[in-house]
């Protein structure tokens, strides 16, 4: 998705190519519905528009950012969204994380000024950074929400399903793209014969992987989706160097390990285990083999 929106952002902006992702998941909600293949039954509605708003600004602010920064660059700020979930995590479903998150946000900190680098302290000469800064910023908050959607509500409120998940994004998240493509914003660019066909890949590649990813947090700890996540980075970095001929500079490099160990610490410190309890598990299952 993220390549195929570098190539087609070469003309179209960044908006528009979000807003036919967005159009493109609300047709393939109606279509499973229509067929019987998906039941959209939104229940929890605070949590649906908080994912769907800023999940959709997310998006925005990455396909801009992908825009005007390597696409290997927008795709690893974008993925620090981790750190910022274990932030809004603590702030909004109090999941207290452990001391060891405090570096983790250190080490990522550090990690974006090592590839924004200072350059011109001007907005406009690193504004594709701060836009994958943004967007996993925005993400942060709308993997809060999905994580809350996806779980039994202390009212004993079913869980939502992906579909539901997945149409509140789409919708939402189309609204967002809107007034950014057309007025007041922005103005709507006919795509070429080409470039519908790069949109069309886009956005089959998000369907897909939204999808499987709202399934997914649904049945993955924290710690197991934070780690699988983190394989779009090395697989995004590739395709830039492979398709795009981007280079790998040494300032990357540095601040992407940063990052990905930030991350990493970040993922630890999110488990829902704590040591304790592992103990306490541990000392039952051995007082039942004794028993």
């Amino acid at each position: 998705m993220a390549v195929g929106t570098k190539v087609v952002t070469h003309r179209l902006p960044g908006a528009e190519v979000a807003l036919v992702r967005f159009v493109a998941g609300v047709l393939a909600v109606a279509f499973a519905v229509g067929i019987g293949r998906a039941h959209v039954r939104p229940r929890r509605w605070r949590w649906l528009i908080t994912r769907g708003l800023f999940g959709g600004s997310a998006v925005v602010a990455y396909f801009a950012s992908i825009k005007l920064a390597p696409v290997g660059v927008a795709t690893l700020l974008n993925q620090t969204q981790p750190v910022f979930t274990m932030l809004f995590s603590w702030a909004l479903l109090t999941e207290r994380p452990r001391r060891v998150a405090l570096g983790a946000l250190v080490l990522t900190v550090c990690g974006v000024a090592l590839i924004v680098g200072v350059r011109q302290l001007t907005f406009h000469a690193w504004r594709g950074e701060v836009l994958g800064v943004a967007s996993a910023i925005a993400s942060g908050i709308a993997v809060t929400a999905i994580r809350a959607s996806r779980r039994t509500g202390s009212d004993g409120t079913p869980p939502e399903t992906a579909w539901s998940v997945f149409f509140s994004f789409s919708l939402l998240g189309a609204l967002v793209s809107v007034p950014l493509t057309f007025f007041p914003q922005g103005s709507w660019l006919s795509p070429t014969v080409a470039e519908w066909g790069l949109l069309a890949v886009v956005a089959a590649a998000s369907v897909a992987a939204q999808l499987i990813m709202t399934e997914a947090i649904g049945h993955l700890t924290a710690v197991q989706s934070g780690i699988i996540s983190q394989l779009t980075v090395p697989m995004t970095v590739a395709l830039g160097i492979l398709l795009l001929g981007e280079d790998l500079t040494p300032s990357f490099l540095a601040g992407a390990a940063l990052i990905l160990s930030g991350v990493a610490f970040t993922i630890v410190a999110t488990t829902p285990v704590s040591r304790g309890a592992a103990r306490s598990a541990l000392t039952r299952a051995r007082s039942k083999d004794t028993l």
